[in-house]
């Protein structure tokens, strides 16, 4: 007969807000198709920046439909709306 033990592995606070932010940028790169390569900048991660969702449990996940409509990021300096068909990616 065997026995298993479960442990408990206790994050503090700043290993929590990484493994958020990480789990944020998997998402944007598995379901969103933001490449790796240019997640800096492209637009939908600097849409969502200047939202002020950087976080997945936190923020992205309980976006609404108004939250996605009003997306804008920088360009050139000036605010410019989010395109529609990366409102139908998110």
């Amino acid at each position: 007969m065997s026995t298993t033990t479960a442990s408990t592995v206790t994050l503090t606070p700043a290993e929590e807000e990484k493994a958020d932010r990480d789990c944020l940028l998997t998402a944007l790169m598995n379901a969103c198709g933001v490449p790796h390569a240019v997640t800096k900048r492209h637009p939908l991660c600097l849409s969502l920046k200047h939202n002020g969702s950087i976080h997945f449990v936190g923020s992205f996940i309980h976006m609404t439909a108004a939250t996605v409509d009003s997306l804008q990021h920088v360009k050139g300096g000036v605010l410019v709306p989010f395109k529609i068909y990366l409102k139908m990616i998110l």
